[in-house]
């Protein structure tokens, strides 16, 4: 009788079929992009011909152009000009973001279990990845650091900045979701005795106790549609997870979100 495929075997083929599909959809999303953004120049440049257009035709043919303008731009106006044009390609571009960073946390969950690592300080990940944010957290929050970690750890440096990357742009989306306040990142690092904890707290409006373990599943996203692909906490808790350590949500005093990342401390 045939023995069963053992769950790893089966788990490799899902990884391996996932791969291989986002690499099919990366090459002509790339493509999609790059056209949008040419035709998208091409449209401010044929905005910018026909105002000289106007400009010239009033010039030479004088109170006769009004005439002959309206007419012309009345076929524009027939498939809704360029104010439309305009329009849709602001919605094909962000569709068109939007499959691309799916194929991007795909092709991230497909080289979860690939990793490089090396004796690191904490501190220096979290301002490495602080240093990506920069711009857009101080248009939204206040950032306290507050590092007192001295052990390190031993790990893939990227792939642990791609989970703070991941936690900290939700603490600024989170920020973002209830403007005209005063806002405040807080970004922790503290030893314990078997490791590292990490913590990164939002003043935001926090997650529901209801939601608490759902958002840790893969798709499952309190963002509004259109925004985020559902699987950044997903793929940041299978990462702390390969390095040995704990991710999750704990409950703020004073409201927000915080999450918790627990990491062993270097052998």
């Amino acid at each position: 009788m045939a023995s069963r495929r053992s769950e790893d075997d089966l788990s490799g083929d899902t990884t391996a079929l996932v791969a291989g599909v986002a690499h099919e959809i990366n090459n002509p999303i790339t493509y999609v992009l790059a056209n949008l953004a040419d035709l998208e120049r091409s449209c401010f440049a044929l905005g910018e011909t026909l105002i000289g257009y106007r400009a010239e035709l009033r010039a030479s043919c004088g109170a006769k152009a009004e005439t002959r303008i309206a007419d012309l731009e009345s076929k524009l106006d027939e498939c809704g000009g360029l104010a439309l044009a305009a329009e849709l390609l602001c919605d094909a571009t962000e569709g068109a973001a939007r499959i691309r960073d799916l194929v991007r946390d795909l092709l991230s969950l497909a080289r979860v279990s690939e990793r490089a690592t090396a004796p690191l300080a904490i501190s220096d990940v979290l301002e490495q990845t602080l240093r990506l944010v920069s711009r857009s957290l101080g248009a939204r929050a206040e950032l306290v650091r507050d590092f007192r970690a001295t052990r390190e750890i031993c790990g893939d440096r990227a792939r642990l900045g791609q989970v703070f990357l991941n936690l900290l742009q939700n603490a600024i989306d989170a920020c973002a979701s209830l403007p005209g306040r005063a806002h405040r990142i807080t970004v922790r690092t503290l030893d314990r005795a078997d490791g590292v904890r990490v913590e990164i707290a939002d003043t935001g409006p926090g997650i529901p106790g209801e939601l608490a373990e759902r958002i840790f599943a893969p798709f499952f996203t309190t963002k509004p549609q259109g925004e985020g692909t559902g699987l950044g906490l997903y793929l940041s808790r299978r990462i702390i997870a390969e390095h040995g350590g704990t991710l999750e949500l704990v409950r703020a005093p004073d409201g927000g979100t915080v999450f918790r990342v627990d990491l062993p401390a270097r052998a």
